[in-house]
């Protein structure tokens, strides 16, 4: 049998093509999103609506990012990853800036509608990237470690965002964008078309490097592949591991602001001390997902995240103190931390290489549906009910990711026998 083809060092996990074109601009836009993130509940709150109501700047967003799934799976097939990952910041740029200028709540929704589908065309190009090129012993790592340099920006956002709401509460809206449209640079110099690749190709009988199959042939290929016992399990997975995350947490900051009536100020600083304790976890998570497989990671992972949102549901049914809301955030944070990446991991694992786009824009498709009813769900479980069974909801969905990852779903890494000797 032939060697394989070497890969090129843009593949190296920390080469110097990733650090510039997946890691820097990933800190750096998340820095932009954490900016905002405490300014968003108060900014909702300004135009004097319940919290059900303000929720829908989370559900906007991510009613946004997913009707941008599909669309963007098609086009990476069609004319490539590099553009649809090149438009997305530019896009989100230009949606944030318009935040500053929103004169109704509803024109604000719907400029978050906007910034929600362009980072989902940025996420899903740059995670089809990594599925085209990196190896499965690197691939936890590429991705989780993504994901951790996010969440070193969420760290440095909140703080800053605090600072400049006091100011002016739609500043930080202005310096998002700002900063977005510097975070692309670097990958318009460096980001290569990976579509169709020589490694995509060879997994397919009768394929060549470089050609691009028909639309048709596509949903020939990728039907079958859908619709087996694991891939519908994975997807049921994702659905519920994005309706526990409660829009990436934002359910959090919005509990924050109506149950106790806490500040931007206040609420960047919080969040930022949150994420000083758990940046480090997704750079190990990544690690053990690579060196032991992802049900490692996977199962323990949702159960302590899901025990968390339960003991955040307990201080809501108790009224308890600010300073309980705070210690078991921290807990909260940490826990969810532990399962950052790990969703993609697994879609990148099961993604037919011949129509990686597609079965992208489907997969991610099936999460942006979770990620939409979360807070939605969470909103309005808060506002008919009560907050503490909003957070029951939540846990719920939580530990129903770890059961069927624990008792169904197979174990996604399939070793390369080189690879896995070398660690």
């Amino acid at each position: 049998m032939a060697d394989s083809p070497k890969k090129p060092d843009t593949e190296g996990v920390l080469s110097r093509s990733q650090i510039l074109s997946l890691y820097l601009p990933a800190l750096i836009l998340s820095i932009g999103t954490g900016i905002i993130a405490p300014v968003l509940p108060v900014f909702a709150k300004s135009f004097d609506i319940g919290i059900g109501l303000a929720s829908m700047v989370l559900v906007g967003y991510q009613v946004g990012a997913l009707g941008a799934t599909l669309p963007a799976g098609y086009l990476m097939d069609k004319i490539g990853r590099r553009p649809i990952l090149l438009a997305g910041p530019i896009l989100m740029a230009i949606s944030t800036i318009l935040n500053a200028f929103a004169g109704s709540f509803w024109e604000l929704v719907f400029y978050r509608f906007i910034g929600g589908a362009a980072n989902q065309l940025w996420m899903q190009a740059r995670l089809t990237v990594i599925a085209d090129t990196a190896g499965v012993g690197q691939r936890a790592r590429q991705i989780t470690w993504m994901i951790g340099m996010q969440r070193g920006g969420t760290m440095l956002g909140p703080a800053l965002g605090g600072f400049l709401a006091a100011i002016d509460i739609r500043l930080p809206f202005l310096v998002h964008g700002v900063i977005t449209l510097l975070a692309v640079i670097p990958s318009f110099m460096i980001i290569k078309e990976t579509a169709f690749s020589t490694q995509a190709a060879a997994a397919v009988p009768g394929a060549t490097a470089g050609k691009a199959f028909s639309l048709k042939d596509d949903w020939v290929r990728l039907a079958p592949a859908l619709f087996t016992v694991q891939m519908i399990t994975f997807l049921f997975v994702q659905f519920f591991a994005t309706v526990c995350r409660g829009g990436e947490g934002g359910t959090f900051n919005l509990y924050a602001v109506y149950a106790y009536d806490i500040g931007p100020e206040a609420l960047g600083l919080l969040n930022f001390a949150a994420g000083v304790v758990v940046f480090p976890i997704p750079f190990i998570t990544g690690y053990f997902m690579d060196r032991y497989g992802r049900k490692f990671v996977v199962v323990p992972s949702f159960i302590i995240y899901g025990l968390a949102l339960a003991a955040m549901g307990v201080t809501a049914y108790l009224n308890m103190p600010y300073i309980a809301y705070v210690i078991v955030f921290f807990i909260v944070q940490g826990c969810l931390s532990t399962t950052n990446g790990t969703m993609q991991v697994l879609g990148s694992d099961v993604a037919p290489p011949f129509a990686r786009g597609m079965f992208f824009g489907i997969w991610r498709f099936i999460a942006q549906v979770g990620a939409l009813l979360g807070p939605a769900l969470f909103g309005l479980v808060a506002e008919y009910i009560d907050y503490g069974t909003a957070f029951q909801v939540t846990a719920v969905a939580a530990l129903a990711v770890a059961l069927l990852v624990g008792l169904i779903l197979k174990e996604t890494v399939q070793r390369e026998p080189a690879r896995a000797a070398a660690g």
